[in-house]
This record gives C-alpha cells, structure tokens and sequence, in this order.
C-alpha cells in the first residue's frame, strides 16, 4: 500500500484539499464555508462557457451569485480528476478536469465538462483562491435549465438549511 501523504508537502495537501472542498461544498449549498476558501477579492472567468469578460468580484458577492443559482437545481455533483499543482512559496497554480452535472425535475438536465485554472496565494497559513478560470470543452443536455433555476434557488436553499445540524 503506498501513501500519497509522503510524497505531498503540507501545501500541496491544503491546496488539494481546499480544491477538493471547492466542488463539494458547492455542490451541497454551503457558501458560508466555501466562502473561506477564497481572498477578498476573486478574479473569476466564466466567458469559455458565457461570453462577457473576465471580473473581479467580492468573495461575499460571488457567494451570494452561486446562492442565487446552484440551489435552484435539485441536484448538482461536480466531479473532478486529474488535479495538477505548482508551487512557488507563497503562490500556487493549479488545473484541475472537471464535469459539473445539473439535474431539475424529472427530465431536467444540463451538463458541462472541462478545466478549471487556479490561482491561490498563501496568507495568515491559508491558501486562498485569488482566480477561477473556467474552460468548457463540452456540454450534455439544455442549457436551457439554466433560465429556470433562479426561481427555485431561494427556497429550495432555506429549505436545505433548515436541516443544517447544530452540533452546540
């Protein structure tokens, strides 16, 4: 049995591991954690899949978007493979494939593939991500889903909070 530990630096390991998060967290609607692996300001660029430009945003307003649009789908699972990390002291790189799926109701489905860059800085021991860089390479299903969702978002995430387990 071989153990990736060893071969990995204490970065690497966070990097991967706030990476890893990025999707999940994501894909379970919790923002107010996914929003700590990100600086105060992100660079996020979604024009391979929407057009526009490249923005910054604030790190609580980018939340705030993802809010008002993941939850609105019944379900969303975004897997990724093949995550690749450079490291230069206080900066790292990172690319990572990734398929991120959407189903709505019974027959709703939308569903793209391709790479996310990465750009994270260290600080205060964190790595925080300062850049999202989306490329898609393919899509499954209708975009069309896409102009529905927004109505269900709010409820279906206060209903989804409303099972958050408190612990104290």
């Amino acid at each position: 049995m071989t153990v990736q530990a060893q071969t990995l630096t204490r970065d690497e390991a966070q990097i991967r591991s706030n990476l890893t998060s990025f999707s999940t967290l994501a894909d379970q609607d919790a923002y107010e954690y996914l929003g700590r692996l990100f600086a105060p300001s992100v660079r996020v660029d979604y024009t391979s899949l929407f057009g526009g430009e490249p923005e910054k945003v604030d790190r609580a307003e980018l939340m705030k978007r993802w809010a008002g649009f993941l939850p609105g789908f019944d379900t969303t699972y975004h897997e990724l493979s093949n995550l690749q990390v450079s490291l230069q002291e206080q900066d790292a790189a990172a690319t990572v494939d990734f398929t991120a799926s959407h189903w709505l109701g019974t027959d709703g489905f939308w569903a793209v593939s391709g790479r996310y860059d990465f750009v994270l800085i260290k600080r205060d021991g964190n790595w925080l991500i300062t850049s999202v860089k989306v490329t898609g390479t393919g899509e499954q299903g209708s975009r069309d889903l896409l102009e529905k969702v927004g109505a269900f978002a709010e409820e279906n995430l206060e209903a989804r909070n409303a099972r958050k387990v408190s612990y104290r």
